[in-house]
C-alpha cells in the first residue's frame, strides 16, 4: 500500500528524542552534512522538538567521499568536539544505516544504539531506546541494581515514564500526572526519559509503581523494571478509576483528593454540561485522528462520559502504517462538526467543498502539525485535561454557529426584488428528496440554517429561469455551484 501523508517520523527520531531527554548524555548523530538541522532547528519551530541551545548534541558531517569508505573518520571529528569525560551515545540517520555507519573508534567511550530508522518508526524505537539507557546505565552487566529501601512512614514513590521531546502536548500532560499524583500523598520517584540524569538511571528501581503515559512508548521499560504500573488516564471516569486502583497499589485514600476536585478541578465540567450548549451534546459529533493514547481516551471521554456521538476515531498505533485516503474520506464523508486532528487532517479539511455547510472546528490534538504546547496550562490528561477538553469542544460549537450567521454586511446588501413576485414554488417530490438528502448530510446542529439557504437557492434558480416550480432538473443544475456539495445532490 502506498503510504501518503506520513504522520510519524522513522525510527531515528525517536531514538534522538529519547536521548536527549537525558541529562549528562551526549549524542552523536552520524550523517551527511546538515542532518542534525532538521530535528535540532527547523522542528522545533513546528512540533515542539529539541531546544537547540543546550543540547550537548554533534553531527558526524559525512562528505561524499566518506560515504563509500567508511564513517569512523568522520565519527573521530565529532569526537573531538565533545566532552571525553561523559558518556556518549551515536545515532544512525538512514543514509548512514544503509552503508554501515555508526563505527566506534577505538579509545572512545561511545556507545552506539541502531535505531533501525528504515524498518521502525519513532515510536518504536523510542520504546528501544528507553529500555536501553536503563539496561546500559542502570543495570550492572545485566543484573538490576537493589532498591533502595523507603523510610518507614514516607510517601510512597512513583515513576513516570514516557514524557520526551516530539510528543503533542506533553508539557501539560506531564505536569498534569505529577499533580494527580502528589494530590493523592504520593511523591515523583523520577520522570524517565525527561530530565532524568545518566547517573541516577539506576533510580528507577526505587518507584513503587509506575505509570505510561503513552501507549505508544513505554511499557518496554515498565515490564523491565517489573513493577506495578498503569497507563495515563484521560477523562473524568477514567481519570476516577485510575486514581483508586493507584492508591490500592500505593496504600493510599485517594477519595478526599477525588472529593476536592470535584468542586474544584472538575466544577467547570458540570457548569459547562449546563450550559447553552447541552442543547447541542446529543447531535454535536466529533471525530478524532490521533495517536492511539489520545484517539482512545479523548474518544471514551467525549462519547462514553459526555454522550456526545462519535463520527469516526482512528488510532495511529505504533508499528502500523495509517491509511489516509480512508481518513480524508471519512473527513469529507462523515464532516464531523469538531474535528481532532494533526496538519493532515487539517489539510483534508482544507480540500472540502467551501458551500457544503460549515466547516469543522479544528482542534490540534497531534503531530505532525504546526502546533507549540509548551505551557503547562493545556492538558488532556486527568481531570484538568476533561475540564480542558469540554472547554475546547464548547468553543467549537459556537465556532460553528459562528459561521452559520449572517455578518452585518450581508443583512444590510439585500438582493433586488426579483421581476416576478416571489412565492411559496412548488416542489416536485423528487426535488424535495434530492433536496432532503443533502440537508441529512449536515451537522444536526446546522441543519435548519443550511436547509433555508439550499432550498432559497433552488428557487431563487427557478425564478430566474422562470419556471414555476422547483423540479429535480433544477436542482441538479446546481450541483456544479457552492451551494451543493460535489457531485451533485443525487451523489
Amino acid at each position: 500500500m502506498l503510504i501518503q501523508d506520513h504522520d510519524r517520523a522513522g525510527g531515528y527520531w525517536g531514538a534522538v528524542y529519547a536521548f536527549c531527554a537525558v541529562k549528562g548524555l551526549q549524542v552523536v548523530i552520524d550523517g551527511p552534512v546538515g542532518c542534525e538541522n532538521l530535528p535540532v532547528t527547523s522542528v522545533l519551530h513546528y512540533t515542539d522538538a529539541l531546544p537547540p541551545h543546550e543540547l550537548p548534541i554533534v553531527v558526524t558531517g559525512l562528505g561524499e567521499g566518506e560515504m563509500g569508505a567508511g564513517t569512523e573518520e568522520a565519527m573521530k571529528r565529532a569526537w573531538q568536539t565533545l566532552d571525553p569525560a561523559l558518556p556518549a551515545v551515536v545515532v544512525t540517520g538512514s543514509i548512514a544505516e544503509m552503508i554501515g555507519g555508526g563505527v566506534t573508534p577505538q579509545g572512545t567511550n561511545i556507545q552506539r544504539f541502531l535505531p533501525r530508522t528504515i524498518d521502525e518508526d519513532q515510536w518504536q524505537a523510542a520504546d528501544r531506546a528507553m529500555t536501553w539507557l536503563f539496561t546500559e546505565w542502570g543495570m550492572t552487566k545485566g543484573r538490576m541494581p537493589p532498591e533502595k529501601k523507603r523510610e518507614e512512614g514516607s510517601a510512597p514513590r512513583v515513576n513516570i515514564l514516557g514524557p520526551m521531546y516530539g510528543t503533542f502536548n506533553m508539557p501539560s500532560d506531564l505536569a498534569e500526572i505529577r499533580r494527580l499524583v502528589e494530590g493523592i500523598g504520593a511523591e515523583i520517584n523520577m520522570v524517565m526519559p525527561m530530565g532524568t540524569h545518566l547517573a541516577e538511571m539506576r533510580g528507577l528501581v526505587n518507584a513503587d509503581a509506575n505509570i505510561v503515559m503513552y501507549r505508544e512508548f513505554g511499557r518496554g521499560l515498565a515490564e523491565v523494571l517489573g513493577k506495578p504500573y498503569l497507563q495515563a488516564p484521560i477523562g473524568v471516569e477514567s481519570t476516577t478509576l485510575f486514581l483508586r486502583k493507584l492508591g490500592e497499589m500505593l496504600g493510599l485514600d485517594p477519595e478526599p483528593f477525588i472529593a476536592r476536585e470535584k468542586h474544584s478541578t472538575l466544577k467547570p465540567v458540570w457548569d459547562l454540561w449546563r450550559s447553552v450548549t447541552q442543547d447541542f451534546f446529543a447531535t454535536a459529533n466529533f471525530g478524532i485522528v490521533a495517536g492511539e493514547t489520545y484517539a482512545r481516551g479523548i474518544r471514551n471521554y467525549l462519547e462514553g462520559d459526555l454522550g456526545l456521538p462519535c463520527a469516526f476515531a482512528v488510532a495511529r498505533c505504533a508499528g502500523k502504517k495509517t491509511n489516509n485516503e480512508e481518513v480524508r474520506a471519512l473527513v469529507h464523508g462523515k464532516r464531523p462538526v469538531i474535528l481532532m486532528g494533526s496538519i493532515n487532517e487539517k489539510m483534508y479539511l482544507a480540500e472540502m467543498a467551501a458551500g457544503h455547510g460549515p466547516r469543522p472546528a479544528f482542534i490540534p490534538a497531534s503531530f505532525p502539525g504546526a502546533a507549540i504546547r509548551r505551557a503547562t496550562g493545556t492538558p488532556m490528561m486527568g481531570y484538568a485535561g476533561a475540564t480542558y477538553l469540554l472547554q475546547e469542544v464548547c468553543n467549537g460549537l459556537f465556532d460553528a454557529l459562528f459561521h452559520i450567521l449572517p455578518l452585518g454586511s450581508e443583512m444590510d446588501a439585500g438582493a433586488a426584488t426579483p421581476t416576478p413576485l416571489r412565492r411559496d414554488l412548488p416542489w416536485d417530490a423528487e426535488a424535495s428528496a434530492a433536496l432532503a438528502r443533502i440537508v441529512e448530510t449536515h451537522p444536526v446542529l446546522t441543519r435548519i440554517s443550511a436547509a433555508k439557504t439550499l432550498r432559497d437557492s433552488a428557487e431563487d434558480a427557478a425564478l430566474s429561469r422562470g419556471e414555476v416550480r422547483v423540479t429535480l432538473a433544477t436542482v441538479n443544475s446546481l450541483s456544479t455551484t457552492d451551494d451543493f456539495p460535489e457531485g451533485g445532490p443525487d451523489q
